[in-house]
């Protein structure tokens, strides 16, 4: 190691003058972890496993090589990418926040929060396994990775029944293009799966056996104790004892607090477990202490109640906020038992002293009964407790056995000696989601190349040894699966080859099944006409909020909620179908536009959808939780998380498949330029983006850029329950929320009340005065950066400097420098035409582009609706009617905008920031004029987020 990582505190532990680090520490670097060998650990939770990948990050960085940190979960992405933040951001990697990326289903970010567009460039990503797939197979996989240090956690998810066949394809992939070092870590994976697992991918195998701190799991029954310990001197033998103790819950509970192992998790295998249990908890406990809820967290009222008595619950129908807030109170020692499902032991680290399972079996719907859960998964619960770092010397974890058949049982679950077997990943029922990726990532071009290399897989190794010795019945399902996706129009076969369409490569970037994209073209092509006649224009208000039920609606009632293409991708919880449908105006009042009626036929759906539509309009806790019974604010969290992945998906599907640069046979024939329709479906591509973000972040319209406002208290953004209440006293536009005058300040006041010594009033207007400044310098940075490397500082600076007839020069030399030329349409002596023409005919593409320019002098000033919309008439005026038309603005456009042109056929906006980056994003190499062409040409606001990013 480097003396720089040994003279790091947080890299390199000591006691005294000594270093202090761990057998499975030791043996990583005894195995050449600092000299660049690739490597499995196998290792018990509590022994430092996530220190081994921060110093093979280190190495690699002092190297010049990239890190990519691969998780299971989007709380452990958070959790480890806010530690890694604190440990390479400054010393290791500069102030350069956007050189650190953070990708998951809910989206892409870099270290100042804001979103990236390019998270591949990054010089750390932190990723869930699937989320990387479809970064890296977008355009193609990059054919060399020599250049990265892989680290991937948990990857015994490589053996998930559901979710393993993605990370077994992505190390598929990962073994064709090769690595830097692949460090993969893991606490529970059995002998002969990492034996496999390591000589599949030929790393080195690392095991050790032992724990640094004692965990002892006690199994109680009526008769006496069993009992299992794992100690750093090694696993003892399972030895039973006579003692008869404690069984009955609260008893064992209030047994483990008095030997002072706080905080004490209780294991519950059903949500409702957690509130019944907690709630008999809290029954003979006395109020205690008084804790307030954050300014902004919409806190669950008995849950603050619970807290209060030093206890809580945590699973998966809180919101992330809320279990946020009961993880930072187990880390302040502010409550002492807390009523948990599984997902509190999702590889997270946290201060656990002691744990119960209140059961250990789950109720298995196949067979109808409850059955043991997995010995895995016993023992990485049981391993949260007593780990390194944490206060107490030796963990206790407590179970009990209702009888003689459940003793035998429960000892093959605390037998440490014992693994579960590392499960099969890939199965033929799999081959539906995954044969896409293959010939979309450029793996393959025949049926024989994606069998071979389907026959290359973990899986199919292990299969044969369990069989025959191959896997040849695995082609007939293959085949299966290449006939479907060729009838969905993903992949196109000639004599000599399979190739898959510019549809088909949107889909698999996706992480959509192709039948749910034809689900939403359909409905278009049929109720496109109509539907489009709901949207917003700068003449009419429109019908915003109900076309976000149906598409909301439709998103339910599509294939990844159901078995059509294949196994479900998302569920909707049983809460919303449990007691039928619940009353639904809209779905009364837009029964004939919707994608399926009569809409009772599915309650989960339209109730799902009712809820959904008023979180998007900003309904509160109180009206939220009384639409549906028994459905809390997290579920409806949860679920608009989906919904909202599935709409931005289907709007970049529609978006880039739909082109007009596209040859017409090459598209989908519901895309092509016979369906009448295909303008009304470009247009809704934009418009279902919207929609995910507004139900993404539970907001109404124009309140979206509220959270991207970084304040400089303690929290850095404002809560959904902050923006809302900013909103409903009518100051959520810019020019309003950064007016210093006395009655707006009292507004402002009113919406956001003082918190102890911090004014978030004050906060929130410094804020929106800062808002475009702060983004455009945070963008102007990076983009100068790479200005750099292609020698174009004066084109970037102009384009950030220059105002009115400058800006338009500017623009003009821009496009000429990546060869489109402009034309310049308001010379000044015809009036009212609008400025430019962008000339992409000459390029080759179907159309060109007539734009006019808005620019503001200060950088607080936004261009209003009227400026952004000028352009239309100023076209028609110059006899280019019909052409399409783009506002650039420059620094931005009000919020507000993006809702009011939804109805406009040809008009799109794009702000100066984001032309910049496609720009560049040009002269790197990673998009095509073409691209670039449909990005300006499909009618909305032009994100950077609808950007492609090509691994050429």
């Amino acid at each position: 190691m480097s003396h720089r990582v040994l003279e790091t505190p947080e890299l390199m532990p000591r006691v005294g003058e000594d270093y202090s680090i761990t057998d499975a520490q030791y043996a990583a670097l005894d195995a050449g972890l600092a000299d660049g060998e690739s490597l499995l650990v196998s290792a018990p939770t509590s022994t430092g496993k996530t220190l081994i990948g921060w110093w093979a990050a280190v190495t690699g960085l002092e190297q010049g090589k990239k890190f990519v940190y691969l998780v299971s979960h989007r709380a452990l992405a958070s959790q480890k990418f806010d530690e890694i933040q604190r440990l390479f951001q400054g010393p290791w990697l500069g102030d350069d926040s956007h050189m650190l990326v953070c990708a998951t289903g809910d989206g892409v970010t870099d270290g100042s929060g804001r979103a990236s567009s390019a998270p591949l460039t990054a010089t750390i990503l932190v990723a869930t396994y699937e989320k990387y797939l479809a970064l890296i197979s977008a355009g193609g996989p990059p054919q060399d990775l020599s250049d990265v240090v892989f680290v991937c956690d948990e990857i015994q998810l490589i053996g998930d029944g559901s979710r393993g066949k993605h990370v077994e394809l992505l190390l598929s992939v990962l073994k064709r293009t090769g690595w830097y070092q692949f460090i993969g870590l893991s606490a529970v994976m059995d002998d002969v799966g990492a034996q496999q697992f390591a000589h599949w991918l030929n790393l080195s195998l690392v095991k050790v056996d032992t724990r640094e701190k004692s965990l002892t799991i006690e199994g109680r029954w009526s008769n006496g104790r069993m009992v299992a310990r794992s100690t750093p001197d090694g696993i003892e033998p399972l030895h039973q004892l006579p003692t008869v103790k404690e069984m009955e819950l609260n008893g064992m509970v209030q047994e483990l607090i008095a030997l002072d192992k706080k905080p004490v998790i209780v294991f519950c295998m059903k949500v409702d477990d957690c509130y019944d249990l907690a709630e008999k908890w809290a029954a003979i406990q006395a109020v205690s202490q008084s804790v307030e809820a954050p300014a902004g967290l919409d806190l669950d009222a008995g849950l603050l109640q619970l807290i209060n008595k030093r206890c809580a619950f945590h699973n998966a129908e809180l919101s992330e906020a809320e279990r946020s807030f009961v993880e930072d109170l187990m880390k302040a020692e502010t409550v002492d038992v807390v009523f948990a499902t599984s997902t509190l032991a999702a590889g997270v680290n946290f201060p656990l002293g002691s744990a119960v399972f209140s059961k250990w079996k789950r109720w298995d719907f196949d067979k109808r009964t409850h059955v043991p859960i997995r010995r895995d998964e016993f023992q990485n619960m049981a391993g949260r407790v007593g780990r390194m770092g944490q206060g107490a010397d030796e963990g206790i974890v407590l179970a009990t056995a209702g009888g003689a058949s459940d003793l035998a049982l429960l000892q093959q679950l605390m037998d440490f000696s014992k693994r579960e077997t590392l499960g099969v990943g890939i199965t033929p029922d799999d081959f539906g989601a995954l044969v896409i990726q293959l010939f979309a990532g450029g793996l393959c071009t025949t049926r024989d190349g994606a069998f071979t290399l389907m026959a290359a897989t973990l899986s199919a190794s292990r299969e044969g040894e369990k069989g025959v010795g191959n896997v040849e019945h695995w082609r007939r399902h293959l085949d299966l699966q290449i006939d479907r996706l060729i009838e969905t129009h993903c992949l196109i076969e000639t004599k000599s080859r399979v190739v898959v369409t510019e549809f088909g490569k949107a889909v698999a970037r996706s992480g959509l099944k192709p039948e749910t994209v034809e689900h939403f073209l359909q409905y278009l092509t049929e109720h496109g006409e109509q539907a489009a006649q709901l949207l917003p224009t700068p003449e009419l208000e429109g019908q915003d909020d109900d076309l976000l039920f149906i598409f909301a609606h439709g998103s339910l009632l599509s294939p990844e909620f159901s078995l059509t293409g294949g196994p479900r991708t998302r569920n909707i919880s049983w809460r919303f179908s449990r007691y039928g449908a619940v009353e639904n105006p809209q779905a009364d009042t837009l029964v004939k536009l919707l994608f399926e009626y009569p809409w009772v036929a599915d309650p989960g759906a339209a109730n799902g959808a009712r809820a959904l539509s008023e979180w998007a309009a900003g309904a509160d806790r109180e009206t939220l939780e009384q639409l549906v019974p028994d459905v809390r604010l997290g579920l409806i969290e949860s679920m608009a998380r989906d919904v909202s992945w599935l709409l931005a998906a289907v709007s970049e599907v529609i978006g880039s498949s739909s082109s007009p640069t596209l040859a017409d046979a090459a598209r989908h024939p519901l895309l092509r330029a016979t369906n009448p329709t295909l303008p009304n479906i470009r247009k809704f591509s934009r418009v279902l983006r919207r929609y995910a973000m507004r139900i993404g972040y539970g907001l109404p319209s124009g309140c979206h850029w509220l959270k991207e406002l970084e304040l400089q208290g303690p929290a850095k953004r404002l809560t959904r329950m902050q923006i809302l209440s900013i909103h409903r006293q009518g100051i959520s536009r810019p020019h309003l929320l950064m007016d210093g005058s006395n009655g707006l300040d009292a507004r402002r006041q009113a919406a956001l009340p003082k918190v102890g010594r911090v004014s978030y009033a004050n906060q929130v207007r410094d804020a929106a005065r800062n808002w475009k400044v702060d983004q455009r310098r945070h963008f102007r940075e990076r983009h100068e950066k790479k200005a750099i490397r292609h020698s174009v500082e004066k084109i970037v600076a102009d384009l950030y400097d220059m105002r009115g007839k400058n800006l338009e020069t500017a623009i003009i030399v821009a496009f000429q420098d990546i060869g489109v030329n402009c034309t310049v349409l308001d010379d000044g002596t015809k009036p009212a035409w609008p400025d430019l023409k962008i000339e992409f005919s000459g390029s080759g593409m179907a159309s060109d582009i007539v734009a006019e320019v808005k620019s503001k002098e200060r950088e607080t000033a936004l261009v209003p609706l009227n400026d952004a919309i000028e352009v239309i008439g100023a076209a028609a005026i110059a006899g280019l009617g019909g052409t399409p038309v783009t506002t650039i603005c420059s620094p931005g456009v009000e919020p507000s905008v993006p809702t009011s042109i939804s109805g406009c056929n040809h008009l799109s906006i794009v702000e100066l920031v984001d032309l910049v980056e496609a720009y560049l994003r040009i002269k790197d190499g990673n998009l095509t004029i073409a691209q670039l062409h449909n990005w300006l040409t499909t009618p909305g606001i032009a994100l950077p987020e609808d950007l492609p990013f090509n691994n050429f």
